[in-house]
């Protein structure tokens, strides 16, 4: 049995000689674009943004504040929980609470800033040799409450190397909108295989200055109001802390121990 046929339309275009001719004689046209200038760093900064920062040495100095969420208050992509000079904890892209996990020398602090955000993180900036700051995926790989980023600090409260000699540093400040007057100091002394670390700090800071008063004007009354004028009530504190610490210090590595205390009330 044979398959039906079906009917097949087909056409065929055929040109002249005239248009033959005149097709292949026609110049073939390019089109040029406008030149489309793409920037990369848009700022015109020689150091482009990275999700990892590291703070030490100079620059960590010259952006210490009072408490940790501040010191970092300026690099990108952080901001800080201020709650007073006493309290602040960072906010990495708009993350903050138990979703930033913070490290103490690369082990996990549990605090309880990270449960109630007026609280404020037991740990002093000043004491801080580094501070490294993971954004992004990367910071995955600390733990899933790590989500919004990670931050970790280091002390040297257990030196992991060899020291030899006596050294030590020093600082005093005063100063700011709280009369914030502050001393610390370090020491570290070795002979080349024990290694031994002591450091200590105090801080102390008056009532916030603001302009005007810090209360509504909707609310009542009341005898001390002229006491009130220009001071925010109650932001006044003090923070003191310090460490005692050594280790034994070889080729392949090291071993060592610590104690610290640290006590504020704002």
């Amino acid at each position: 049995m044979s398959a039906p046929a079906f009917p097949r339309n087909l056409r065929r275009l055929r040109l002249t000689p005239l248009a033959t001719a005149l097709l292949i004689a026609s110049p073939a046209y390019a089109l040029e674009l406008q030149p489309q200038v793409i920037t990369g760093n848009p700022l015109g900064s020689s150091q482009l943004a990275s999700p990892t920062t590291v703070l030490e040495g100079d620059d960590l100095t010259l952006q210490q504040q009072g408490s940790l969420g501040e010191t970092l208050n300026k690099q990108p992509g952080v901001s800080s929980s201020y709650f007073g000079p006493g309290a602040s904890r960072p906010i990495i892209r708009g993350l903050d609470g138990d979703r930033i996990r913070i490290l103490r020398n690369g082990v996990g602090a549990l605090d309880a800033s990270s449960l109630s955000y007026d609280h404020a993180v037991p740990l002093d900036p000043v004491n801080v040799e580094r501070i490294e700051i993971v954004r992004g995926p990367a910071a995955l790989l600390y733990g899933g409450n790590a989500i919004g980023g990670v931050v970790n600090t280091f002390d040297n409260r257990i030196p992991t190397e060899a020291i030899d000699g006596i050294h030590g540093a020093g600082e005093l400040r005063y100063g700011g909108a709280a009369t914030t007057r502050s001393s610390a100091g370090k020491l570290e002394a070795g002979d080349g295989t024990f290694a031994l670390h002591l450091d200590a700090n105090a801080r102390e800071f008056n009532d916030l200055k603001i302009p005007g008063e810090a209360r509504s004007r909707h609310a009542p009354q009341s005898d001390d109001d002229d006491s009130k004028r220009g001071r925010l009530v109650n932001s006044n504190g003090r923070q003191d802390g310090g460490a005692l610490g050594g280790s034994y210090t070889w080729d392949d590595g090291y071993a060592g121990l610590s104690y610290s205390t640290y006590d504020a009330n704002y």
